[in-house]
Order: C-alpha cells, then structure tokens, then sequence
C-alpha cells in the first residue's frame, strides 16, 4: 500500500497495517516499510491511515510538525 504524503521520517511512501505491539493499547496502526516508523493506534485501517496521513499524534487531535 501507498501513503500519499510519505513516511515522517524517512519519505518512502511504502506503507503496511499492523497489529500494536503490547504494552501499547490493542488496535492498528501504519508502519513504515522502509524505516520501521509507525502511526498512532486506531480501531480501524481507515483511521490508522488518516491518522497517518493527516500527522494526528494521538486521539486528543494534536498535529505533529513536519
């Protein structure tokens, strides 16, 4: 899968969805294929991936700065 705007970290835009790893709250997240660089958890792909593209760092709605 593709993400529009890229990785944060790295720019590749290779993305997959992953399971969150305890102790973090179950959910799915994206995760960079290149450099391992994962989004914050959401209850669904959809989520997980707005979540990533928009840059939300957490559910309160804060925007990371790139």
């Amino acid at each position: 899968m593709k993400s529009k705007k890229g990785c944060p970290f790295c720019r590749e835009d290779v993305i997959d969805i992953v399971k969150s790893v305890p102790p973090a709250v179950e959910g799915l997240q994206v995760q960079c294929d290149n450099c391992g660089a994962r989004g914050p958890i959401y209850e669904s792909e959809k989520e997980a991936i707005n979540g990533w593209e928009l840059g939300i760092s957490d559910i309160g709605g804060r925007q990371r700065i790139s």
